[in-house]
C-alpha cells in the first residue's frame, strides 16, 4: 500500500508537490477533538486568531518526528492570543484508536495542542492534501497558505504576521472561481465566483459582478444579500459565447463607495481550446495502482460520450480508445483517486504510467497527427478542451489568401480574397468561380453564396442578415479546395 511507502518518503515530498495555491480561500470545518471539545474553524478565525492546521497520519514517521520537536506547542504557548494550533489525523482509512496506539507510538505524548480525527477525509479533500505532514496557516480572513515544517517560533510568526485583514469600512473582494478550466468554440461554460465582504464591521448588502473579456465587460449582474465581515457568497455567471482564443478572462466586483479597488479583480488563468480533427485517440498506460485511474470525455452539453476505468488488477498495461467525433467542443478529464496521477516512481522503484490524448489528423491528411495533452503527475485530475471542426479539406494553396475584417463584427464585415492564377491539376469548378458557405458549430450550413473572383484582391461585403450572434465557420471553396476561417458575430 502507498501508506507504507509514505513512511519512508513523505518528508522528502513536502517540498516537491504543491497543495493549495498560496492565498486560497479556506473551507470551514467542524470536528470534535479527543477530549470531546468541538472545534469550528471559522469561530476561531472570528476571534482574530490565525489557525495553524497540521494535517498528519498516525502511520507517518516524519509526522511523528516533526511533532517531537515541540515547535507547535511552543508557538501556541508563546502567542495564545494570536495563534491556535490544530492537529487533524486526515487519513480516513485509519481508525481513531491509532492516535493512542500506532506504529510510531501514542500521539498524545507528542501533541499537546488540539488533536482530532477526521474519519470522513473531508478536511484533507477540501485542503488538497497529497502528502503528510502538510502544515497550513489560515489567516483570520480565511486565506490559506502552506508554510511547511518550520523549525522555530519566529519563523512561524513571520508567516503569521504577513496575514492581511480588513482595513476599510467599505470593501468588497473576489476570492475564488468555480467553473471550467478552459473555454471552447468561443464559449465559456456557466461558472460562479466567490465574493467576500472585506469591510471592517459593516455588512455587504449589494454589489455588481462583471465578467470581462480583454478588459471589456461582456456580462454584469447585481448581487443582493447580507454578509458580515469575511463572510462569502457565490455569484452565478451564465455561459458566454464569442470569446476568441487567447483572450484574457477576468471577473470584477464593483461596490458603491469601495475604498480599496486593488482586490476587486480575479483572473482564473483560463485557456482556450485546441482545434482538432474528428479522429481522436486516447492511450493510457497504468501505473502500479491501476484501480485509482478513471477518465471521461464530455461534450459541450455536459454529456459523457465516453468513459473508462478503474483498471483494477491491470497494472502497467496499455489501454487505447479511438473516437470519430461529431463537430463541437469536448473536454477530456482523467482522474486519480489518490491524487498522484500515474507517477508511481515517487513511491519507490515503480514504473510511471502516462496518459496521452492525440489528434490523429483529418482523413485527407490536411491536418497532421498532433499531441493534444499528456500527463503523468496531474494530481487528482488532469483536463484539456479541444474543438472538433466541421470536416473539410482545409489545405491551403500558396496562391490563395483569405482574411476577414473586422472579426468579430456586428452587422457586416469584409471578406478579402487575394489570389493569382497558376497551373492547376484538379478542376471541380471553373477557375474563377467560388462558393462561400457559413456553418454553425455543429456543422449545419446557415448561408451559401456563389461568387466570381478575378485574379488579385477581391473585397466582398458580408452581411449577417438573419444569422444569430455566435461563433461560425466561413468556408470558401475555390478550385476544388476548401479554405476555412472562424466567423464571430456579436450582438
Amino acid at each position: 500500500m502507498k501508506k507504507l511507502l509514505l513512511l519512508v518518503i513523505c518528508l522528502t515530498l513536502s517540498n516537491s508537490y504543491a497543495q493549495l495555491p498560496p492565498n486560497s480561500f479556506g473551507e470551514d470545518f467542524t470536528l470534535t477533538d479527543i477530549n470531546g471539545n468541538e472545534f469550528n474553524l471559522y469561530s476561531k478565525l472570528d476571534e482574530g486568531k490565525t489557525v495553524i492546521l497540521d494535517l498528519f497520519a498516525t502511520w507517518c514517521g516524519p509526522c511523528w518526528t516533526y511533532a517531537q520537536t515541540g515547535v507547535l506547542e511552543e508557538l501556541e504557548a508563546a502567542y495564545p492570543n494570536d495563534v491556535v494550533v490544530v492537529a487533524v489525523e486526515a487519513d480516513p482509512t485509519t481508525a481513531e484508536s491509532t492516535i493512542y496506539n500506532s506504529a510510531n507510538g501514542n500521539w498524545t505524548t507528542v501533541i499537546n495542542y488540539a488533536l482530532m480525527d477526521d474519519p470522513s477525509g473531508n478536511v484533507g479533500e477540501d485542503y488538497a492534501l497529497s502528502y503528510y505532514p502538510t502544515i497550513y496557516k489560515i489567516c483570520p480572513d480565511r486565506m490559506v497558505t502552506e508554510v511547511g515544517q518550520l523549525t522555530s517560533v519566529s519563523a512561524f510568526m513571520n508567516e503569521i504576521n504577513s496575514c492581511t485583514s480588513a482595513e476599510y469600512s467599505k470593501d468588497a473582494k473576489i476570492v475564488g472561481y468555480d467553473g471550467p478550466a478552459s473555454y471552447c468554440g468561443g464559449q465559456l461554460g456557466a461558472s460562479s465566483v466567490m465574493i467576500q465582504n472585506y469591510s471592517l464591521g459593516a455588512p455587504l448588502t449589494t454589489c455588481n459582478v462583471e465578467l470581462r473579456v480583454d478588459n471589456e465587460a461582456v456580462y454584469s449582474t447585481t448581487w443582493n444579500g447580507n454578509l458580515s465581515t469575511y463572510q462569502t457568497d457565490y455569484v452565478n455567471i451564465p455561459a458566454q459565447s464569442g470569446i476568441n482564443n487567447g483572450s484574457e478572462i477576468a471577473f470584477h466586483v464593483t461596490y458603491p463607495g469601495d475604498m480599496d479597488t486593488d482586490n476587486n479583480g480575479f483572473w482564473p488563468q483560463l485557456s482556450g481550446s485546441t482545434q482538432a480533427s474528428n479522429n481522436i485517440s486516447l492511450s493510457i498506460t497504468t501505473d502500479n495502482w491501476p484501480e485509482e485511474t478513471t477518465w471521461d470525455l464530455v461534450n459541450s452539453n455536459g454529456t459523457v460520450v465516453s468513459s473508462g476505468g478503474p483498471y483494477t488488477g491491470q497494472a502497467n498495461t496499455v489501454f487505447t480508445e479511438e473516437w470519430d467525433l461529431n463537430p463541437g467542443c469536448y473536454t477530456f478529464n482523467v482522474y486519480d483517486q489518490y491524487g498522484d496521477g500515474v507517477e508511481a516512481s515517487m513511491w519507490g522503484t515503480y514504473d510511471d504510467g502516462i496518459v496521452i490524448l492525440t489528434d490523429l489528423g483529418s482523413w485527407d491528411g490536411s491536418v497532421s497527427e498532433t499531441n493534444l495533452w499528456n500527463g503523468v503527475q496531474y494530481e487528482y485530475q488532469g483536463s484539456t478542451s479541444f474543438e472538433v471542426l466541421p470536416q473539410f479539406n482545409i489545405s491551403e494553396q500558396s496562391v490563395f489568401d483569405l482574411s476577414i475584417f473586422p472579426n468579430p463584427f456586428k452587422d457586416f464585415t469584409t471578406i478579402s480574397i487575394n489570389y493569382s492564377k497558376s497551373n492547376h491539376i484538379h478542376r471541380h469548378m471553373p477557375l474563377d468561380d467560388a462558393n462561400i458557405s457559413v456553418y454553425n458549430n455543429i456543422g449545419k450550413m446557415v448561408y451559401s453564396e456563389n461568387i466570381t473572383l478575378i485574379p488579385g484582391l477581391n473585397n466582398i461585403k458580408f452581411e449577417k442578415n438573419d444569422i444569430l450572434p455566435g461563433l461560425y465557420y466561413l468556408n470558401v471553396n475555390f478550385d476544388g479546395k476548401d479554405h476555412m476561417r472562424k466567423l464571430n458575430i456579436v450582438k
